[in-house]
């Protein structure tokens, strides 16, 4: 579209809204589509996608194409909807699986074991334990994380390298402080 159709748009005109909607809906429902791999949430976003386009017609800028702009309120919508997914899964893990863990399991020492990883897993700065869970709980790759976070790949790699150094040396003392507990009860 040219400049005087985001004008038009600018303006509030409901005919090239309708016009673009037709043109763009469904580049930006396969788009999004791909991208969630859920196509009822693709719908959803898309609409949502458009709603956002008309609510802030005003943002719209003449210096950048529409096709660009529509896909940048894509993305946009597509990030804040995975991190909406990734804050529910990150609830669901921590109120409803790790409790359970611990008390479905009997053996005293597999409860020990499984409160020092949660302990371990706790103890790590926010945002390192945020790419930790993203990448071994959730198994996002380095790719997803980094799009989602806004952050570069090496930076995924340096904190999960640290991630795990530090959750290492928290079990491996655990596991010391488990070992002398034991050689004292038989001695």
């Amino acid at each position: 579209m040219d400049i005087n159709s985001v004008r038009a748009l600018q303006e509030g005109d409901v005919q090239v809204f309708n016009d673009v909607f037709e043109m763009y809906w469904e580049k930006v429902y396969i788009y999004l589509a791909k991208k969630t791999g859920n196509n009822d949430a693709a719908k959803d976003l898309t609409q949502l996608v458009f709603i956002k386009l008309w609510k802030y017609k005003h943002q719209l800028t003449d210096q950048i194409s529409l096709n660009e702009q529509i896909f940048r309120k894509s993305k946009q919508i597509f990030i804040d909807w995975l991190r909406q997914e990734l804050r529910m899964r990150a609830r669901l893990v921590q109120s409803d699986i790790l409790p359970d863990l611990a008390q479905s399991d009997t053996s005293l020492e597999n409860r020990e074991i499984r409160r020092d990883i949660y302990n371990a897993l706790q103890s790590l700065p926010p945002r390192r334990k945020e790419i930790f869970e993203l990448k071994h709980i959730h198994g996002y790759s380095y790719k997803e994380i980094a799009s989602l976070l806004g952050i570069s790949t090496k930076t995924i790699d340096n904190q999960l390298h640290k991630a795990n150094l530090q959750l290492r040396k928290i079990l491996h003392a655990a596991i010391y402080m488990a070992v002398l507990s034991e050689t004292n009860y038989f001695s």
